[in-house]
């Protein structure tokens, strides 16, 4: 049974040489010079980006999970019906290939099918979403927010969303430099004909916050 255990042990995990927080004389955390590549390989308990080589952690409570959970489904469900992409949740991109220690994870993203390679699949696709999600927690900063929707768009994502939690509404951005609140129906005619989505029903479920 042994040899059965390591032989698999062996096959899941063929390389043991990335770095664990454990095996570093520089906890993880305080890093700076962690690549695209390492953070791939690494074994972390949450969605993880990559700013200049430090990693930042993507926590979420229960309300971010639900949000995300709603939107992610209907943006499927909009896509069994009309399947050209996919909608992900929390993957990791390569926006600047150029930028070995930078990378973004949206809450939600959407890749149509042609622009994905084989083996963007097991890997951080070096490519732009074509829609990125981001959830606003009532932490969150918003300069720092739209700082990082500049960063979408000026990487070649045409259409950013930020779902903002406390407000229940959505701010969308276009690379157009377009940017309009929604509380009503959300919609991406150019990029998802026929799709409307009443926004009350992103919050269903989840009670107000008690700042907003």
């Amino acid at each position: 049974m042994a040899e059965v255990i390591d032989a698999l042990t062996a096959e899941v995990l063929p390389d043991q040489s990335y770095p664990f927080a454990a095996e570093e004389a520089i906890p993880i955390e305080q890093r700076t010079d962690v690549t695209v590549d390492e953070l791939e390989r690494m074994s972390l308990p949450c969605t993880a980006e990559l700013y200049d080589g430090r990693i930042v952690l993507k926590e979420a409570n229960m309300a971010h999970g639900m949000i995300q959970a709603h939107l992610a489904a209907t943006l499927s469900w909009y896509l069994d019906e009309n399947p050209i992409g996919y909608a992900l949740i929390s993957p990791n991109f390569r926006l600047w290939p150029d930028r070995p220690k930078e990378s973004r994870a949206p809450d939600i993203a959407l890749v149509k099918k042609e622009r994905i390679k084989p083996e963007d699949w097991h890997r951080f696709p070096a490519i732009a979403p074509d829609l990125a999600v981001e959830i606003i927690s009532p932490d969150d900063k918003f300069e720092a927010m739209m700082e990082k929707v500049d960063e979408y768009i000026e990487s070649g994502v045409p259409i950013v969303w930020l779902v903002f939690s406390t407000k229940r509404e959505i701010l969308v951005c276009t690379a157009s430099s377009t940017y309009h609140r929604v509380r009503d129906v959300l919609a991406a005619p150019d990029l998802l004909p026929g799709f409307e989505l009443p926004v009350s029903r992103i919050f269903e479920g989840i009670p107000p916050h008690e700042n907003s």
